[in-house]
């Protein structure tokens, strides 16, 4: 399994998501006539097909406009289907019926719905053979903007692929099923839902999970700090999970028993409002290698010695757009000293940062070890001098 920049789907993302193998056709599928669908041919995967309008909400499709359009189209299988916008049929009232094989009998990879209106979110009723021509191709299902009461999950019962589940903004969400398929799911990604409740089953229900997405749900403190505890002392935190993504979560510190996740090497903590890094805050197991380490856009004045343990050789850190206004041999030397290897891609981003350069605390980077440089990026003085053009003499009194 490897991983891409996504930025497609039901919202505009770039995220790190799952990829899938596709099984190759004899003939390769080639877009007809999807209208009113889209289609894109997105080599080498197949095609991707978006029904409706995320931005125009007057562009709506109903479950019976998705299945006469895969009724007449000929392609078996399909990557990535999208249904933005789904509105209830003329019989259904205010509630959105998906029935049995809406997809005349055709298979889809990656399925995307929402079910958001002017009005708000519309209930959503999935029949539990809605997608069974999928049961067995499915690796990626995310549902967003509907109101969740009448949603049990047994439609992705019998999937036998299904390892990555996305959960955005709704109403009513009841919790997650004690249904078998959740065990194999690896990724799971809920965002921008601000009334989640649900995190205390995540450690239980996902026992192997690799990638945790808790984005934008706003759960402070203390309800983070729960759950990393209850991911710690689960199978998933000693033997799985690798990335950790809490940005816009309204954290004041780094959440505890980061250290107690034992295959950690991705931590996004972009967004929040921490001010204070103290000695291992981030502990990383010294035998996983760091990949990124996401802090953009906190509050971030002071960085204690220490708090970045672990082996950073292959590692991005960012520290864009915070309040730092030194850049200390004893936080920083040993992690670049790490990323020395030629092949590496790894450095520290320091963007947007009131760095006082007036004083001695930069002469072991200007002076003593400017090779160091090349893998900080964005460094600026708050008189707006870069690092780059800092001059050693100028630190020639400094011990």
């Amino acid at each position: 399994m490897s991983n891409i920049i996504v930025k497609i789907g039901l919202v505009p993302r770039a995220i790190l998501l799952p990829t899938f193998d596709v099984l190759a056709a004899t003939v390769p599928d080639v877009c007809e006539d999807y209208t009113p669908c889209s289609c894109q041919e997105y080599e080498p995967y197949g095609l991707i097909v978006r029904c409706g309008d995320p931005f125009d909400h007057k562009s709506s499709i109903t479950s019976l406009d998705v299945h006469d359009v895969f009724n007449r189209t000929k392609a078996r299988h399909v990557f990535w289907l999208d249904l933005f916008s789904l509105s209830p049929g003329v019989d259904s009232g205010d509630v959105i019926q998906l029935p049995v094989d809406v997809l005349s009998e055709k298979s889809v990879d990656r399925l995307g719905i929402s079910c958001s209106t002017l009005a708000g979110p519309l209930v959503l009723e999935i029949h539990p053979d809605a997608f069974r021509s999928s049961a067995h191709q499915m690796g990626h299902f995310e549902i967003a903007g509907c109101d969740f009461s009448r949603l049990d999950f047994q439609f992705l019962a019998d999937t036998t692929s299904l390892i990555s589940l996305s959960l955005g903004p709704g109403l009513n969400f009841r919790g997650f099923p004690r249904l078998p398929f959740l065990a194999r799911v690896t990724s799971l990604r809920i965002y921008n839902y601000l009334d989640f409740r649900y995190w205390n089953q995540i450690a239980g229900r996902f026992p192997f999970l690799e990638s945790l997405f808790l984005d934008g749900t706003q759960l402070g403190d203390r309800l983070i700090n729960k759950l990393v505890s209850s991911i710690a002392s689960s199978p998933t935190g000693r033997h799985s999970l690798t990335q950790l993504s809490l940005w816009e979560n309204r954290l004041s510190r780094v959440p505890e028993h980061l250290s107690s996740l034992k295959k950690l090497s991705y931590v996004n903590l972009f967004g929040n409002a921490i001010q204070f890094l103290a000695k291992g805050s981030f502990a990383f197991n010294s035998e996983i290698k760091v990949t990124f380490l996401i802090l953009t856009r906190n509050a971030l004045e002071r960085i204690e010695p220490g708090a970045f343990q672990g082996d950073f050789s292959e590692a991005i850190i960012y520290l864009d757009y915070n309040h730092l206004t030194r850049f200390d041999s004893a936080v920083f030397q040993k992690v670049l000293e790490q990323m020395q290897s030629l092949s590496s891609v790894a450095g520290i981003y320091v963007r947007n940062n009131p760095f006082e350069c007036g004083d001695c605390h930069l002469a072991w980077l200007i002076r003593d070890k400017p090779h160091l440089l090349k893998r900080v990026f964005g460094g600026r003085c708050s008189n707006g001098t870069q690092f780059e053009d800092l001059k050693p003499e100028g630190y020639h009194d400094c011990r």
